[in-house]
């Protein structure tokens, strides 16, 4: 029956209408418009009437062509000054700094978010007529202020001495070009400026204005109907139709991306959409007249981006719970009970075999191994990173959620009863993901190649954190203390490279600032206290918990049970009460392990890279991390938590194979991997 009703909702997906508007954009609405009903009645009327229409009648809907629809009226198109938009935007960005940024755009974080079609944005890049696109416009607005935190030029900092100020004063700039007239039509580049200037504003912890944006990504993506398949309608040639389907993905990752790290409902789902996967064929064979085949000599640069996107579906299945309770409303509960009662696999058993197969088919030109880890290819050694941690983060996220529930469920019970084998392998899997995330990031910046990647690892970093931080304060049985010593160890990894990316994010200033926090609350030894020195002080309180009216049940059922039954609030808090013996217990000993990859001298002494880009770990601290100072009763004597963690680690080196156990020498500049500009410098065309 469940599988009927499924088939069902999926049929629904052909009810589709796809039109032209006033101005001649394509818009698309659904099966409760009721427009799609009457397309297919009109159609089948005109077959009716003429059984063998002639195939150039068919230019647009319905068997008629488009001057048959409102024939006495003629489009209105908004036109906007080209001319005067490129005075306002080089105004403010200087050309020759504007060239730069976008090629380094298009070397670097273009590969995470592969939405254009190089050639033909670089043609259009060198069209001045152009900049009569309000979209287009924005979108070189927007790339300048993502790619501002990758180069040292000091133009680019609203405040020269101030690194978390770079492309400030550009975003002030997008607002603007975004109301000029004609800049709400969902044009495709319209789309994929709103998107880059969302994933700037997260980085700049604009929170709310970074989700505004992306939301509104989401909803200029679903109005122009990038979100479903156009195979049954003559409207876009091979290239148009590859660029709807990857800037529509780019969308839904970040949506994802969001979701996940932030708890937020997702503003898209799969059940919604029938758009199909990228080509997996490079921007060199796709032409407007077709598509070619990938030469199977050379691997396709977009197979790495159709993986990450498998990966993201899965997570959509992650972070979609199910709804809350319907509270002290009798109609809600029913209506919750009846409505929201989709099918989900409680222990996310089927996502896990997901992410299992997105594995096993991955490309071995992609594949995590040790010959791509030694490649002398920067785009593939990032491109397989980016590929892992994303699945691991998955991996993680599913561990987690079990964790979650059986601890809850043994807190329920009274907290007395021990930890089961269940919970102790949840907790040991989440782990594991976890230090594969914080090693592989880890990795990536001894070789000099965090610039290829965004804020996306600042997300993978905290939730990494946050897992240990849980695997910590529950490593209650004897056979968890083994992995007390390591997951302390990646903790202070985590925490040091987030510092190292607050130099020019300030959602890493916040994730870091907070996993502190965390420990210092939980009298969790991080070994090296908060970088007052660097202005740490000044800072907001990013997060102080709203006080409870009543207990957390899974904190404290009933009263009962060794749990402490504040109410939540962090003044009532008893760190003994939560945290973990470091002792070690009768436990085995922890396994042996080296802890110099997660050495905070070496984090600190992680380079960028060659090349033009700038390193975002610098926080301008300078000088070696200060000891925290020991506040409060901790369980175990600082002397004895050093013995501990000298007695053995865990082998970070095999983790992230790396044969010979030193960093390779790469660049991090664009040489090499960046867009082909036919051997010449990008610059952009003026009017």
């Amino acid at each position: 029956m469940d599988q009927l009703a499924d088939e069902t909702s999926r049929m629904s997906l052909s009810s589709s209408y796809l039109y032209f508007d006033d101005e001649g954009h394509t818009r698309w609405q659904g099966e409760t418009s009721g427009l799609p009903l009457l397309d297919v009645l009109i159609e089948h009327h005109q077959m009716t009437n003429n059984p063998e229409p002639e195939r150039s009648q068919w230019t647009s809907q319905n068997g008629r062509t488009i001057s048959d629809w409102f024939p006495d009226r003629m489009p209105r198109k908004t036109a906007t000054n080209p001319e005067l938009t490129w005075k306002l935007v080089s105004s403010v960005i200087v050309p020759e700094l504007m060239d730069s940024l976008v090629q380094c755009f298009l070397g670097t974080t273009y590969y995470l978010m592969p939405f254009l079609h190089l050639p033909t944005f670089i043609a259009d890049y060198a069209n001045p007529r152009k900049w009569g696109d309000p979209g287009f416009a924005a979108l070189i607005v927007a790339i300048c202020c993502l790619s501002s935190r990758h180069i040292d030029d000091p133009r680019v900092r609203a405040d020269p001495t101030d690194s978390n100020s770079a492309g400030t004063q550009w975003f002030e700039l997008f607002v603007q070009l975004r109301s000029l007239g004609g800049a709400d039509r969902p044009t495709i580049y319209t789309v994929q400026a709103v998107l880059i200037a969302g994933v700037y504003a997260v980085g700049l912890g604009k929170l709310s204005k970074a989700f505004a944006l992306l939301a509104e990504a989401a909803t200029l993506s679903i109005d122009g109907g990038l979100h479903r398949s156009v195979d049954d309608y003559d409207a876009f040639d091979p290239i148009e139709d590859e660029v709807r389907k990857r800037t529509f993905w780019c969308v839904y990752l970040w949506d994802k991306q969001a979701a996940a790290h932030f708890g937020r409902p997702p503003m898209i789902r799969l059940r919604d959409c029938d758009v199909g996967e990228p080509a997996v064929v490079d921007d060199e064979f796709i032409t407007r007249d077709g598509i070619s085949n990938q030469p199977p000599e050379s691997e396709s640069r977009m197979s790495a981006f159709v993986s990450v996107i498998r990966v993201f579906v899965v997570l959509e299945a992650i972070v979609d719970v199910p709804p809350p309770p319907g509270g002290n409303s009798p109609f809600l509960a029913r209506a919750a009970s009846a409505l929201g009662n989709r099918k989900r696999d409680a222990e996310l058993r089927e996502a896990e075999a997901l992410l299992d197969e997105i594995v096993r088919t991955t490309p071995p030109y992609w594949a995590h191994s040790v010959d791509t880890m030694t490649s002398p290819d920067v785009l593939r050694i990032t491109q397989s990173q980016r590929l892992h941690c994303a699945e691991q983060f998955a991996r993680m996220l599913i561990h987690r959620h079990r964790m979650s529930e059986l601890v809850a469920e043994r807190m329920q019970s009274g907290g007395q009863t021990e930890q089961g084998e269940a919970e102790c392998d949840a907790m040991r899997q989440a782990h594991s993901c976890a230090l594969q995330i914080i090693s592989s990031h880890m990795q990536t910046a001894s070789k000099g190649l965090m610039t290829y990647f965004g804020v996306h690892v600042i997300h993978q970093l905290t939730a990494a954190g946050r897992t240990l931080v849980a695997v910590l304060l529950n490593c209650h049985s004897p056979l968890m203390q083994p992995y007390i010593s390591s997951a302390l160890e990646a903790l202070r990894s985590c925490v040091n490279l987030l510092r190292r990316f607050s130099g020019r994010y300030v959602c890493g200033q916040r994730s870091g600032d907070m996993m502190e926090e965390f420990c210092r609350v939980t009298q969790i030894p991080l070994e090296c206290s908060r970088q007052d020195a660097s202005g740490g002080s000044n800072r907001p309180p990013w997060v102080r918990p709203v006080r409870k009216k009543t207990p957390s049940s899974a904190r404290s059922p009933g009263g009962s049970g060794g749990s402490p039954s504040h109410h939540g609030s962090p003044e009532e808090f008893n760190a003994s009460d939560a945290f973990l013996d470091l002792s070690g217990g009768a436990g085995p000993k922890s396994p042996q392990v080296p802890s110099q990859p997660f050495s905070s001298q070496n984090i600190g002494a992680f380079p960028l890279g060659g090349g033009q880009p700038g390193p975002p770990f610098d926080n301008g601290a300078g000088g070696p991390m200060d000891v925290m100072p020991q506040e409060g009763n901790v369980p175990m004597s600082p002397s004895e938590i050093l013995a501990l963690l000298n007695e053995g680690t865990v082998d970070m080196a095999a983790l992230v194979m790396q044969p010979d156990g030193h960093p390779s020498e790469f660049y991090g500049g664009m040489s090499g991997a960046g867009a082909s500009t036919n051997g010449g410098t990008l610059h952009m065309g003026s009017p």
